[in-house]
């Protein structure tokens, strides 16, 4: 087991990934989105996520320097291609020109395609708060859910992110979710613990419900019918209208060939239309009225959208946090195949 602090996580997967010819500020901008995955409890696109990203820039599947360019401009609407490199490094990018347009427009959005996994949303909800924005991010996946009624993976979980700020700038009000049930990250991190999976969460091959994470076919939609129709527009926002591969397009991640996946950033700034002192100040009435409402039978307590993950992160940035042997062994076994490590190197060498 290995103990990191939250420097001491950005500063291993900078190294890890700089060690693939990533440039020091793209790795920065990997780092801050896994190392905010693992410190809001989002296992799933953390360190986790970042084994299958390390492979992926081995084999070529993700170009360390990608040729990253705007290839439309009409003033307050911006298309990119993101070259084939990491979607993380592409939707900050992305976000970085959409927020200067919004500024200037009041709305702007942008779509990237040639694109890849995105990473953990919901710092991108944390950005849209510190920026005085209110905005959603969507992106596409490779084919991992089945239709609603159906049995074959044609749709990917396809996560869509909203926030806000609020007075509280360490508590924005924010939503990533995947609109399946659960992010495939959490099936894939069950079968490496080799640890049964909560009911609900998969179907085998023939759709039937299943716990076992090594015959987990595809996972079940989240609301059924309601989160697979979000995630036909999902593929809309970000596959179609980026000119990006649609979700049943995607090769999987376990192909190791580029992903081609699209997304969209669309942001308002709220200058625009409301003082923003004004905007908080109502957030946060508004979140105070539901929080301090009736809470039901054997519950404690109501949080708002973000609010647990805002708190663990608060709480982990002082204690750090604990990863499992095997993950230890897997990122210190692609450390070595990557020569961020010796032979013999150990991860805690990476952080001298």
């Amino acid at each position: 087991m290995i103990h990191l602090s939250y420097e001491q996580e950005i500063t291993l997967i900078k190294r890890l990934v700089m060690a693939q010819g990533v440039s020091e500020e793209d790795a920065a901008s990997l780092a801050a989105v896994v190392t905010h995955s693992d410190f809001t409890g989002t296992y799933s696109h953390g360190l986790s996520r970042l084994c299958i990203y390390l492979r992926q820039y081995m084999a070529g599947a993700l170009a360390a320097q990608p040729d990253f360019r705007c290839v439309k401009d009409s003033d307050a609407s911006l298309a990119f291609d993101c070259g084939g490199g990491s979607g993380i490094v592409a939707v900050n990018k992305v976000y970085d020109a959409v927020l200067e347009r919004a500024r200037r427009f009041g709305v702007a959005a942008g779509v990237g395609r040639n694109s890849a996994n995105i990473g953990c949303g919901g710092y991108y909800g944390h950005r849209m708060a510190r920026d005085n924005v209110i905005g959603i991010v969507v992106s596409n996946t490779y084919p991992c859910m089945a239709p609603y009624g159906g049995a074959d993976r044609l749709i990917g979980t396809n996560p869509i992110i909203l926030g806000c700020p609020t007075t509280n700038p360490d508590r924005p009000i924010v939503i990533d979710v995947s609109t399946s049930g659960v992010a495939i990250g959490k099936v894939q991190a069950y079968r490496r613990e080799n640890k049964e999976m909560p009911a609900g969460w998969a179907n085998d091959y023939d759709g039937n419900p299943t716990t076992d994470p090594h015959v987990a076919y595809c996972v079940r939609p989240m609301g059924d019918h309601k989160g697979y129709g979000l995630a036909v527009f999902v593929d809309m926002f970000g596959g179609v209208l980026s000119d990006a591969l649609t979700s049943p397009e995607i090769p999987f991640v376990e192909d190791m060939r580029p992903e081609e996946t699209g997304f969209a950033v669309i942001l308002l700034d709220i200058a625009h239309f409301i003082d923003v002192d004004r905007f908080k100040e109502h957030a946060t009435l508004y979140a105070s009225l539901i929080k301090n409402s009736r809470t039901a039978a054997g519950v404690k307590e109501i949080f708002m959208p973000g609010e647990i993950e805002a708190r663990l992160i608060e709480k982990r940035k002082v204690t750090g946090l604990d990863f499992s042997d095997a993950l230890e062994a897997e990122l210190t076994e692609l450390g070595r195949k990557c020569g961020a490590l010796g032979a013999e190197g150990v991860l805690a060498d990476l952080l001298a």
